[in-house]
């Protein structure tokens, strides 16, 4: 039996990150046996907290512990970390695990009942731990989702808008919290608390991230639909994740506490700041798209292109600031564009293209995206929309935009145009200065 305690002191219980290691550990407690392989790590049978799997029940602190050492050199000692909730449970419910009590997994008569709680009160860590029986700071290392079986209760933290560590990119959508599944690297798996989040197995105790150790409680919620999507993990690195609709519960009179202002705001895509256009820069020939051409051919294709879109966007911004706009900004790599027009102060989101190689059809395509996502992502609902071009476009090209909300705007190398009547009516006093 290898007992290793002075490598054990010396690694921490977070260093422990793969799931797969931990079945490997299940896998061999169920080979050889509960008194062998707690006799191999050094392990005592546990007395308080089981993991819980497939319908058999495995000591936890073992299983971390054997764990450890597939997957790295060596397994953890019974030495070098305790037991518990901030620990051992902690640790094995963040991979996706249950873990129960010994009370729970004795088969007790009934679950402990629920405490009381007022929506839209703060509440620290140490009060909550006295109210769920837990130890405060298990809140710090079990996440966004904690389960306390012996109460039948999931706890649940949303950060709108973003956590210190991570960006989870939960939202509201109307009266309903749009929750993301539990797991911070790689794919998100349909277990643990994600599985018990979408049964409604337990009563769903939904918190808001109030300040240090402090959370602010929602109300109890019940999922009513949960889906596949896609979002970045911890890396930065596209993974599969799973997206919960949470209803607040209204039933026998129970209340929800309003969402803040901050929680309130629409979600946005990554934080970039808006910045007056630099005409004094440089503009990059690196623009998306691969041609079949040589190199220089390519090459100088780009830097024209690249070139005329920036001659553009500076006369656009010359002209917007000779007319009386406010808040003239551009957001690098995004918005090309924006200002408050004069009188109402309504902000104009203006996208830039300039005709080339590609098609009319491409490029309308292009912007009416792009000003969609902009006006979703970086603006504000009532935000007014504007194609802006180096050529005219066609009649049925233009009513098409129009119908859809985007005026457009035509240079001819000296002034502005208004291409329709919307054109006209949105940035009449750019075209008319002009």
């Amino acid at each position: 039996m290898w007992v290793g305690l002075e490598y054990g002191l010396r690694v921490a219980l977070q260093d422990l990150t793969s799931r797969e290691a931990v079945l490997a550990a299940i896998a061999e407690f169920r080979e050889i046996g509960r008194e062998a392989f707690l006799q191999k790590y050094g392990y005592g049978e546990a007395r308080s907290y089981f993991l819980s799997f497939e319908g058999e029940l495995f000591d936890s602190k073992a299983i971390v512990g054997a764990a450890h050492g597939f997957q790295h050199p060596k397994p953890l000692a019974n030495t070098a970390f305790s037991g518990g909730d901030a620990t051992v449970r902690a640790k094995l419910e963040s991979l996706g695990f249950n873990v129960v009590s010994s009370k729970e997994s004795a088969g007790g008569s009934s679950p402990r009942p629920l405490p009381s709680l007022e929506p839209g009160r703060i509440y620290s860590w140490d009060e909550l731990g006295n109210l769920f029986d837990c130890e405060a700071n298990y809140f710090s290392s079990v996440g966004g989702m904690a389960s306390r079986p012996e109460m039948q209760a999931l706890l649940l933290i949303t950060h709108i808008g973003g956590a210190k560590s991570f960006d989870y990119e939960d939202y509201w959508d109307g009266d309903e919290l749009i929750y993301t599944g539990r797991g911070q690297t790689g794919d998100q798996r349909m277990d643990g608390q994600n599985k018990l989040l979408a049964s409604n197995r337990y009563t769903n105790f939904m918190f808001e991230g109030a300040a240090t150790r402090l959370l602010r409680f929602l109300g109890v919620v019940r999922s009513t639909q949960h889906w596949w999507s896609t979002g970045p993990d911890s890396n930065g690195t596209q993974r599969r994740i799973i997206r919960f609709r949470l209803r607040f519960n209204e039933r026998a009179g129970a209340t929800t506490a309003a969402p803040t202002t901050a929680s309130r705001r629409a979600r946005r895509a990554p934080t970039l700041t808006p910045r007056p256009f630099d005409e004094t820069r440089v503009p990059s020939a690196a623009v998306p798209g691969e041609e079949k051409r040589s190199p220089e051919e390519t090459l100088a294709l780009k830097e024209k292109a690249v070139q005329g879109h920036f001659h553009l966007v500076a006369a656009l911004n010359r002209a917007l600031l000779s007319a009386g706009w406010q808040e003239v900004r551009e957001i690098p790599t995004s918005v090309d564009l924006w200002g408050r027009r004069p009188g109402d102060g309504r902000r104009v989101i203006f996208e830039v293209k300039t005709l080339g190689e590609r098609s009319e059809v491409d490029l309308t395509r292009d912007a009416l995206s792009q000003l969609l996502e902009y006006r979703h992502f970086r603006g504000e609902p009532d935000d007014l929309l504007c194609l802006v071009m180096n050529a005219p476009v066609s009649d049925a090209r233009e009513r098409f935009l129009r119908s859809q909300g985007v005026a457009v705007l035509t240079y001819d190398g000296t002034g502005f145009e208004a291409a329709g009547p919307l054109a006209l009516e949105m940035v009449g006093t750019l075209v008319e200065q002009t």
